[in-house]
């Protein structure tokens, strides 16, 4: 077994060899203590429309934050390799998540508020960013204080974010 360690994140990587049958399925396990996040991006007709609507650096931008939403809540927060773990992330982090300048992220996001794909809240007296439902959940349901946060723009779209 060969073993590597990524120079950037200090992570060790081991090689391993595996012998299966094609009709075999072969799940691979983390570590216990390693958070995994599973992100799904809409997949409905109607959010396929509202998606192809976004630019090019708006769907990139979306995709890249996506990872920093919080489970049930959608607050987009660090990580503790960008910004404090359970912080609201500010615009210029976003920025340097989504490798672009401040300039372009708070465009991005000013535009992605017109259209509903963002809204700002106060989280324990911060202001803090949540991911509408409707383009992206982390989790496997929306909690009712994100519902509620986008009631409107849930009601007039006619789905449930937390069906699949």
């Amino acid at each position: 077994m060969r073993q590597f360690v990524d120079t950037g994140t200090g992570e060790v990587f081991y090689e391993e060899q595996i012998l299966r049958r094609p009709d075999e399925i072969v799940k691979v396990f983390r570590p216990a203590g390693r958070s995994v996040k599973f992100v799904k991006i809409k997949a409905s007709q109607k959010a396929k429309r509202r998606l192809r609507k976004l630019s090019l650096a708006e769907a990139g931008f979306l995709l890249k934050i996506a990872p920093y939403a919080s489970e049930g809540t959608n607050l987009l927060e660090g990580d503790n390799e960008r910004g404090q773990k359970g912080i609201p992330l500010t615009v210029k982090e976003l920025a340097r998540i989504a490798n672009c300048s401040y300039l372009t992220a708070r465009k991005i996001v000013n535009t992605f508020i017109e259209l509903h794909v963002l809204r700002r809240t106060d989280m324990e007296g911060r202001s803090a960013l949540a991911i509408n439902p409707l383009y992206s959940l982390n989790g496997k349901s929306a909690e009712a204080a994100l519902l509620q946060l986008f009631r409107r723009e849930i009601s007039e779209a006619g789905e449930d974010p937390n069906s699949d």
